[in-house]
């Protein structure tokens, strides 16, 4: 059995995954404004759970294969959540694009805001540096649907390298259907803190996956207008706009089916320092 490295912060502590997380990944996947700018399908518990547990059975494979891995992230005090408590996760995976580790992170919605996703992302890719060979890292990101990590990682030194279609990215088509199926649920159904925002970004992201033509587009886009027209913030709209607001964004998706690339090599890392 592979060991897994942990690594201390001031706030957090990163471990290996057990099978005692998966309740709280569960939990935490259960939040639609933290899966909307990953793969998945989230919109029922039982879901949640097997995605969790799918989650942490690759996380954990994936030191003993490449060498490194995703940890969770513990709380190392009380605060946010009592000492101990997964906040969520951090660390790489292979790449998608180019040659180097892809950086993947998530954190629960109260965790937000504090300056924890930097923390943890800085101690990993600080990590990958000082302990292993690789020459850079690399993260993708939806930016239009991410600007806050967009923003992460310009300030670790990342740099915008190019764009990343969505058929290299998402090639497995009922994964695919998947995630437009849950997209659909979030605008119709998902919890969220901003219902404004979310007009824009569920159907954005479903056309984006929508132009792989994992389903008829005409029909995805119409479930995407019944799907607002379900969710009782959107009823004081004006009906017509709404769908309007809907078909937009959806067909922006369509004509833009790519997410942005960020790079940073090992020596800037290194000289910035």
């Amino acid at each position: 059995m592979t060991t897994i490295p942990i690594i201390t912060t001031e706030r957090l502590r990163l471990d290996a995954f057990g099978d005692a997380d998966i309740g709280a990944l569960a939990a935490i996947l259960a939040e639609p404004d933290v899966t909307k700018t990953i793969t998945a399908n989230a919109s029922t518990p039982e879901k949640c759970r097997a995605g969790a547990r799918h989650r942490i059975g690759w996380h954990n494979a994936s030191w003993g294969e490449r060498g490194y891995g995703v940890w969770a992230v513990r709380a190392r005090s009380d605060g946010v959540m009592s000492a101990g408590g997964l906040l969520g996760w951090c660390g790489f995976a292979a790449p998608d694009i180019g040659e180097d580790p892809e950086i993947l992170y998530g954190l629960a919605p109260q965790c937000w805001g504090s300056g924890l996703a930097q923390e943890m992302v800085r101690a990993a890719i600080g990590w990958l540096f000082a302990e292993t060979p690789h020459q850079g890292v690399s993260a993708v990101i939806f930016g239009r649907l991410n600007p806050v990590s967009a923003a992460i990682a310009g300030k670790l030194g990342m740099t915008k390298r190019g764009t990343m279609a969505m058929n290299v990215f998402l090639p497995d088509l009922a994964l695919a259907r998947d995630v437009l199926e849950y997209e659909i649920w979030r605008l119709g159904y998902g919890r969220t803190r901003d219902a404004e925002a979310l007009l824009f970004q569920a159907p954005y992201k479903g056309g984006q996956i929508a132009s792989l033509r994992p389903a008829d587009v005409v029909v995805v886009e119409q479930l995407f207008c019944d799907a607002a027209r379900a969710r009782p913030e959107f009823a004081p709209f004006d009906r017509a706009q709404t769908e309007r607001r809907v078909r937009d964004a959806f067909r922006q998706g369509v004509a833009e089916p790519y997410l942005d690339w960020y790079h940073l090599e090992r020596a800037d890392w290194l000289s910035a320092r």
